[in-house]
């Protein structure tokens, strides 16, 4: 669980050179028709994002390794196995790989069964790894019927600063979902309305 939540957080930021929560309405929005949405082959998942963003599974395996790097470079026992990034896309805008959305999957350990403990457990791990963890809002809602988390915060990645995200948690059976979505240094605002559309357009279809 504590490599999932450093996976989660760090994977947004690697190309930058990534209980009392609120009810949101049942009501979920549509996701807008000239959206890009891209179906994995498994047909296990959709997405769906801004049309000019692409797809960059390509990166994943070097993501990946990047963030075992880190892990290997602070003080810490976390493992490094069994959490899988599934998805990665995004703009590039001066050869940044940013904004981005990731989603992460993760079989949850024993003793975690519901959502809030999924939600509470990443939050806490987040915590006690990362420097300055705030949250600027909470929601709890239904994303495509499920029990959905989508917490605002800022965090301070290891070796690579400050980075302000929108990330969403479901857990469906014992795996835990995670999509998290980054922008540019700085652009949190400019693209919030569409981090909260991507993050809401989570499908799982198996």
């Amino acid at each position: 669980m504590k490599r999932i939540l450093l996976l989660i957080l760090v994977i947004g930021v690697l190309l930058l050179g990534a209980c009392g929560a609120p009810l949101a309405p049942v009501s979920e929005p549509e996701i807008p028709a000239h959206y890009t949405t891209y179906t994995d082959e498994a047909g296990l998942f959709s997405i769906s994002y801004p049309p000019e963003w692409k797809t960059a599974l390509s990166l994943i395996p070097d993501a990946e390794a990047a963030v075992q790097d880190i892990i290997a470079s602070i003080d810490s026992d976390l493992p490094v196995e069994n959490a899988s990034v599934i998805f990665w896309a995004g703009l590039t805008i001066e050869g940044r790989f940013l904004p981005n959305v990731n989603i992460v999957v993760e079989p949850v350990p024993s003793g975690i069964s519901t959502h809030d403990q999924f939600v509470e457990v990443s939050i806490t791990t987040a915590q006690q790894i990362l420097e300055d963890y705030h949250e600027f809002s909470r929601v709890k809602t239904t994303v495509d019927g499920r029990e959905a988390t989508i917490i605002d915060f800022e965090v301070i990645f290891p070796q690579l600063g400050e980075g302000h995200c929108l990330q969403m948690f479901v857990l469906v059976g014992n795996t835990g979902w995670t999509v998290t979505c980054t922008p540019p240094s700085g652009e949190f605002s400019q693209w919030e309305e569409d981090f909260q559309t991507i993050v809401r357009s989570l499908r799982i279809l198996q």
